[in-house]
């Protein structure tokens, strides 16, 4: 114990022992309450125009029907299945990363999913890292994989069903 005590009197361990407390106290205090963090509410804010951006976001998906998958893309000369994503959400301000695992935690989880969701896959590694545009309760429309095009999918087809994770929203 004597040692003990003798230790924490030394300048480098004073450092650690201030670190470590002024650390605890950013984490359990100072973050928490600032803006980074959005307050948990019961119901999201509406935004004014949500069915509109749902729509034009499952028309773009439409409208890229049969275009090429192209690994990393995320414009219409190839899209990737996150970068489609990606792309119909940017055209309306919204900001998301670029790529399924980082993408999945942005994105809020939701219940009762609506068109333009998106909604995650287990890819054959047993990861969420696949994504694609809810439509209904049929169908979504994704960028499948190299040397396929984008396409309609049925969520009832069991390939779909044994890999269906969640479904998340933006709006």
């Amino acid at each position: 114990m004597k040692r003990l005590r003798h230790n924490f009197r030394r300048p480098k361990y004073k450092f650690w022992l201030a670190f470590s407390a002024a650390a605890a106290v950013l984490l359990l205090e100072i973050i928490p309450r600032s803006s980074a963090y959005a307050s948990k509410t019961t119901t999201p804010p509406a935004i004014p125009n949500e069915t509109a951006i749902r729509n034009d976001v499952v028309r773009g998906a439409q409208s890229y029907l049969n275009l090429p998958y192209k690994f990393g893309g995320a414009s219409p000369q190839g899209f990737d299945c996150s970068g489609l994503v990606l792309y119909l959400y940017n055209r309306h301000g919204f900001t998301m990363p670029h790529g399924v695992i980082y993408m999945r935690p942005t994105l809020r989880l939701t219940k009762n999913p609506k068109p333009g969701d998106v909604i995650f896959f287990l890819n054959d590694n047993h990861i969420a890292g696949h994504v694609g545009i809810y439509i209904d309760e049929e169908r979504f429309i994704h960028a499948p994989k190299e040397g396929a095009v984008i396409r309609y999918e049925k969520l009832k087809h069991p390939y779909w069903q044994r890999r269906f994770v969640e479904i998340r929203s933006v709006l």
